[in-house]
């Protein structure tokens, strides 16, 4: 009888447990989602870890952090599931590498074009210098769009010149080797409260997609339902942050390392460059093809089919 009571006992405590949010994390499948770096452009898919949408999907998720180039090896080879790394991604398809994006998550630019004190309009850029991370890279095609826009012309009315990442541009910012360059919300943020000017953000000029998540081919055909259920996670994700202001500054602050204002700024300035769907418009596609061919010297078409997998997004809507 005693036995009895205990084996029950046991029983009802299992049982407890079981109910408890997390309580099965051991029998969820793993998955591991490379990102190039900790910033504004992967945040709904934090969102969605913290929130615990991937583990209402059954699946654990682990994020690393590795440089992009790496990031699609990994994801070749099969040592990462996921990739975050839109551009290098596409830019892989586009050679024939055989992986998709199968989820968009920012489809336009996540940066502020800033300048230092003293250059107070956008006119005083003319023969000014400004600083990109690398030559024919996203930052380098940001900085043209933005001289366009202010009606001058890159090279003539203004000298553009590689001074490497975002805290080295920001560090040659500050000394004045250069006078402007475009930076990340987050960043851009935490520079005006310097006294640093900002000049525009690209968001609002050009539909260039940022971030998505990549898939192999193989993974996408013998292990859809899991893709579906990362995708469903992810678009949730997006969707939360989008419609949750005050709980995802709050997030964000803690997760950047900012203040509360800062995030809510970055925030209040990037909202509309974020999907509402889980999906990047053929125009903003095409015209990262259309860059990606340029840069690497390429003119044979490349079919959509070949860099993008809307399907998932569809059916989950």
């Amino acid at each position: 009888m005693k036995f009895r009571k205990f084996l029950a006992k046991i029983t009802f405590t299992l049982c407890l447990v079981s109910l408890i949010p997390g309580a099965q994390s051991a029998h969820a499948e793993r998955v591991s989602i490379a990102t190039p770096s900790r910033g504004l452009f992967e945040f709904p898919v934090v969102v969605a870890m913290r929130k615990g949408f991937y583990k209402a999907e059954g699946i654990d998720v682990d994020k690393v952090q590795m440089q992009p180039a790496l990031g699609v090896k990994a994801l070749i080879s099969g040592d990462v599931d996921y990739l975050l790394a839109w551009g290098s991604a596409l830019r892989a398809a586009v050679t024939g590498v055989p992986i998709k994006n199968v989820v968009g998550i920012a489809g336009r630019p996540l940066h502020v074009l800033i300048a230092r004190p003293g250059v107070n309009t956008p006119q005083d850029l003319r023969n000014r210098v400004i600083g990109v991370d690398s030559v024919a890279g996203t930052v380098d095609y940001l900085s043209r769009v933005a001289v366009r826009h202010f009606g001058m012309e890159p090279e003539k009315d203004v000298k553009i010149i590689v001074t490497g990442e975002s805290p080295t541009r920001l560090a040659a910012l500050r000394s004045g080797a250069i006078d402007a360059t475009p930076i990340d919300v987050a960043f851009a943020v935490k520079a005006e409260d310097e006294g640093f000017r900002r000049m525009v953000y690209l968001g609002d000029l050009i539909e260039l997609p940022l971030s998505g998540m990549a898939v192999t081919d193989e993974k996408l055909k013998n292990q859809r339902d899991q893709v579906r259920r990362m995708v469903r996670a992810t678009v949730r994700g997006t969707r939360y942050f989008k419609q949750n202001r005050n709980e995802t500054v709050q997030m964000l602050a803690d997760y950047l390392k900012i203040t509360p204002t800062q995030a809510a700024k970055a925030y209040d300035t990037s909202l509309n460059s974020f999907s509402d769907d889980g999906m990047i418009s053929d125009r903003g596609v095409q015209l990262d093809v259309q860059l990606t061919k340029e840069r690497l010297k390429m003119t044979k078409d490349i079919p959509l089919s070949q860099l993008v997998d809307w399907s998932l997004v569809k059916e989950i809507k």
